[in-house]
């Protein structure tokens, strides 16, 4: 490990490679908080790359030395996407390539480097005059790049044409060390090259018939560590009005849900709980406490966007539409709900958060979240409560979110375990919770379509041989020597 260090001293610079153990802790312990990662390691060293040459000659270096790498775009190192699995990993922290390459209005997309921000991102797509495709508040710190290509729900369905949007094209360093690019950024030509030709990289598709964005996207960095990627943006609205539909039963949500995910009415459009919708809007736990003690039990929140001149026609048109709508299913839809303010709402639309709403009720919060369909959503949510219920865990400190997907075609199904980090045994009690119930979801049919750490395990366990065999041998073409994220999915260290 000391000849690799001092190699990789002369590709980064020393200012570049840390072994400094405050900083080493710092990844550990929050790696540690996560429950999907059971046993959680320190990394052996961390390296701060600035640009795809330096990190082609990282992975050929760790071909050379058999060093285990794991690249982490996020400064929110929690996230289980990024957790070594396996002792001696070296860790890529691409938080220094933080740069935004491209916005482009016409053609409605940005260029990003895996360093930037929501923070960063928000305030210079909106001078362009566009907005993000994002999911629910994200953190201000998370990597907009790691979100897209983990396939984070985003909260505009209609918007949503393929599982893999907003991710267009990209630039990958595969575990080999060699560089591609991936879509129209395939080429002909370079990016500059293209771009003077008025090409704009949207296209995520090829080169030829193979995509292979899509090896690469959900891999956890396991295929190879991406450098840039392009992202779908959409024209910034310059007004808003928000509506919502509240029941007693989930179910009496699903049939309006249905119809305005057919007719793609409304943007923003997705189901929470009045424990998770309290906490969206308020930071103090007092206060969500109080908010979720007046809310009814479910609220779909729909969010009307107009443009231009024509702005305030358009929602006029939506709100007679769906009030039409509402009135032939015998629903009653709503301007307001209680003391909630919709420019509260609306922040939650086409904004971010530097305090991570997940953390804000009481301090700690483990999710457990699948692809199901949306009419399957209250057989989960009853699986989840009998579970509580035997283990004496209180159902009403458990959040739920449903966001639709792919245009209603499935849907991302989201609870929310929150527990006091400081309590021991509240937290183990979560964490029995959060196990056994990850097991039931998944035996009764809910797709964990990124599945990090304790669910991978679980999962490979239940799936046909044959899969795992051919994800092993795509893995052995683009990382041949195991390099990169040893451990995750079913790419295990003894695999080589």
């Amino acid at each position: 490990m000391d000849d690799f260090y001092t190699k990789l001293v002369e590709i980064v610079s020393e200012s570049n490679v840390s072994k400094d153990s405050e900083i080493l802790e710092s990844y550990y312990s929050k790696y540690s908080k996560n429950f999907l990662i059971k046993f959680p390691k320190m990394p052996e060293c961390i390296i701060y790359p600035t640009n795809s040459d330096e990190i082609q000659k990282i992975l050929k270096l760790a071909n050379e030395s058999n060093i285990p790498i794991v690249p982490v775009s996020s400064n929110l190192k929690e996230d289980a996407a990024c957790a070594p699995y396996i002792d001696n990993s070296v860790i890529i922290d691409l938080s220094k390539m933080n740069k935004v390459l491209t916005v482009d209005t016409k053609n409605r997309m940005c260029m990003i480097e895996p360093g930037v921000t929501f923070e960063q991102l928000f305030p210079i797509v909106k001078e362009a005059g566009l907005r993000l495709l994002t999911p629910l508040l994200p953190a201000a710190g998370k990597s907009v790049l790691a979100c897209a290509l983990e396939r984070e729900p985003i909260i505009i369905p209609r918007f949503h044409w393929d599982a893999s949007d907003p991710l267009l094209c990209t630039e990958v360093v595969f575990g080999t060390g060699d560089l591609f690019r991936t879509g129209a950024a395939a080429g002909p030509g370079t990016i500059e090259e293209q771009r003077a030709s008025g090409q704009a990289q949207k296209n995520p598709l090829g080169p030829t018939q193979f995509d292979p964005f899509r090896l690469i996207q959900g891999a956890q960095g396991s295929i190879g560590v991406v450098t840039w990627i392009t992202l779908k943006c959409e024209l910034l609205p310059n007004i808003r009005k928000p509506l919502y539909l509240q029941s007693e039963n989930l179910e009496e949500l699903f049939d309006f849900t249905y119809i305005l995910l057919k007719r793609r009415f409304g943007d923003e459009l997705f189901i929470v709980n009045a424990l998770n919708l309290a906490t969206l809007l308020n930071t103090d736990p007092e206060t969500i406490r109080t908010m979720r003690s007046e809310l009814l039990p479910w609220t779909l929140l729909i969010g009307l966007a107009g443009r231009g001149t024509l702005g305030q026609d358009k929602i006029t048109f939506l709100e007679a539409e769906l009030a039409e709508i509402a009135e032939a299913q015998g629903v009653e839809l709503l301007n307001e709900i209680g003391k909630i303010s919709n420019s509260d709402v609306i922040n939650l639309f086409d904004g971010y958060t530097n305090n991570p709403w997940r953390l804000r009720y009481l301090g700690g919060c483990q999710d457990i979240f699948f692809i199901t369909t949306l009419d399957k959503t209250p057989k989960f949510v009853n699986i989840l409560k009998i579970i509580a219920e035997e283990m004496q865990y209180p159902f009403e400190n458990i959040g739920i979110y449903i966001q639709p997907l792919v245009q209603g075609c499935n849907c991302h199904c989201e609870f929310d375990i929150y527990y006091d980090p400081t309590h021991t045994q509240e937290k183990e009690n979560a964490k029995t919770l959060f196990e056994k119930a990850s097991i039931a979801l998944m035996e009764n049919g809910a797709f964990f379509s990124r599945p990090y750490g304790y669910w991978a395990d679980e999962m490979y366990k239940r799936i046909s041989p044959q899969v795992v065999d051919a994800l092993q041998k795509v893995k052995s073409i683009f990382d041949p020597n195991n390099v990169l994220h040893r451990g995750a999915l079913c790419f295990k260290e003894d695999q080589g």
